[in-house]
């Protein structure tokens, strides 16, 4: 039995989810993989993050969102990771950058699905 999508869950809106999240997501990916700068890279890391680390934390006031509390915190230190990484004052070495976004990635998928699968979509 599925649960009843709750009417101000933002995730249910498509056009919503495609510009806070995939767009973010499309970018941070490009510019891991593109050759840019440094500082695009932080600009776009960090705003990507920090975007999609605000509209969970919105969501899950809103609607109470189970996933949402979990990932919000998750973009935001991600977010802060990029930043201070970014301007040199996180040492991470050289895979810096390869850290930040399999930790996200890892952390996104297992922050998503696995709550909501066993304690339910909302709270």
């Amino acid at each position: 039995m599925t649960t009843p999508v709750h009417p101000r869950d933002m995730l249910a809106k498509f056009p919503l989810v495609v510009a806070i999240f995939w767009v973010p997501i499309l970018a941070i990916a490009i510019t891991g993989y593109v050759p840019v700068g440094g500082a695009v890279r932080t600009a776009v890391w960090t705003a990507g993050c920090l975007l999609m680390s605000t509209a969970c934390f919105i969501n899950a006031m809103r609607c109470g969102r189970l996933h949402c509390y979990l990932t919000g915190p998750l973009f935001l230190l991600g977010g802060l990771a990029s930043l201070f990484y970014g301007l040199g004052l996180l040492p991470l070495g050289k895979p810096g950058w390869g850290i930040i976004g399999y930790t996200l990635l890892a952390g996104v998928v297992l922050l998503t699905y696995l709550p909501e699968r066993f304690l339910g979509r909302y709270r």
